[in-house]
């Protein structure tokens, strides 16, 4: 066998790096904060489920007497960071679309930009992989607080205004550069329970006051520093916004979620979460803080329910 020239070493070398990046990208894209959720291929009783799921969620929204309910859900397999919930929006008694329609920062992959979008709640919650448990999380807030956050929701300018040009998944929430769904959800909170001035930088403003409220995002260890690498090659994740020193320390700090629970409760004294999983056909509701179940096992005092 014949030794391979300089050249033809060189293209087996670049050859062997392009697969290399190939597989990388691959393994990061399966397990990572992934960024265009494609519609999971679901039977027709899971859609029929979901469906049902959907119209108790309602339900449970038109009793609460509330206005309005930061909504969160689950989609996404993000489990082997720990995070159960990756999406967030405000779901609006009078939202113009529909009733309690879900009002979110939307990526449009086939025009590869973000979009503000008014979804109802069947589309909301039908997205979820063919077989998992589905988990939700609202929140329902005191008085004074929803008032202000429905303002601001319902203020087309405003909403648009916080809208970033450039998406990333990962994004770091205190930089301009990019933005994620929920970076543009905690930015909206922060203008109405800061009142802060319409005129100016609105996101550089929200992130500012964030930062002076004690904001503390989401720490997703990715672990492994060819994830970190990854983010060169895998579509709508970004490294350039982040600090060397986190990037170092293969980590993200990034708006999930949780981190927009938690300065909730912190802000909003009051502030009540109920927290709803479907496992199968049993649907189990949970009040309180404390989290559910990872295998949405009812607890002691939860509401457990049969659909259809």
């Amino acid at each position: 066998m014949h030794r391979p020239t300089g050249r033809r070493l060189q293209a087996l070398l670049m050859a062997g790096l392009f697969a290399l990046s190939a597989t990388l990208a691959k393994q990061a894209a399966a397990g990572s904060l992934l960024f265009c959720e494609q519609s999971s291929q679901q039977s027709v009783a899971r859609k029929s489920d979901l469906l049902l799921f959907s119209q108790q969620v309602r339900q449970l929204l038109d009793a609460s007497g509330h206005q309005a309910a930061i909504i969160s859900r689950s989609g996404l397999d993000l489990e082997r960071f720990h995070i159960r919930l990756s999406h967030a929006g405000i779901s609006l008694r009078n939202n113009p679309n529909s009733p309690w329609s879900v009002r979110q920062l939307y990526y449009a992959c086939e025009e590869q930009r973000p979009h503000l979008y008014d979804q109802g709640l069947p589309g909301f919650l039908i997205d979820q992989p063919q077989g998992s448990n589905v988990y939700l999380s609202i929140l329902l807030l005191p008085a004074k607080q929803e008032e202000q956050l429905v303002a601001a929701a319902l203020d087309n300018k405003l909403s648009l205004q916080l809208l970033g040009a450039d998406y990333s998944a990962n994004a770091y929430p205190f930089s301009t550069r990019y933005q994620n769904c929920n970076q543009w959800l905690v930015e909206l909170l922060a203008h109405a329970w800061g009142q802060l001035p319409h005129e100016g930088d609105g996101r550089r403003q929200a992130q500012d006051w964030l930062q002076q409220q004690g904001y503390r995002p989401d720490t997703v260890d990715v672990k492994h520093r060819y994830m970190v690498w990854a983010a060169n090659v895998v579509p709508l994740v970004h490294n350039g916004d982040h600090p060397d020193s986190e990037l170092a320390a293969n980590r993200y700090q990034v708006s999930l979620p949780a981190a927009i629970e938690g300065f909730v409760r912190q802000q909003a004294a009051g502030a009540e979460r109920i927290q709803v999983c479907l496992r199968g056909k049993t649907l189990v509701t949970h009040q309180g803080w404390d989290d559910m179940a990872d295998d949405c096992q009812p607890a002691a005092g939860d509401t457990v329910q049969q659909l259809g």
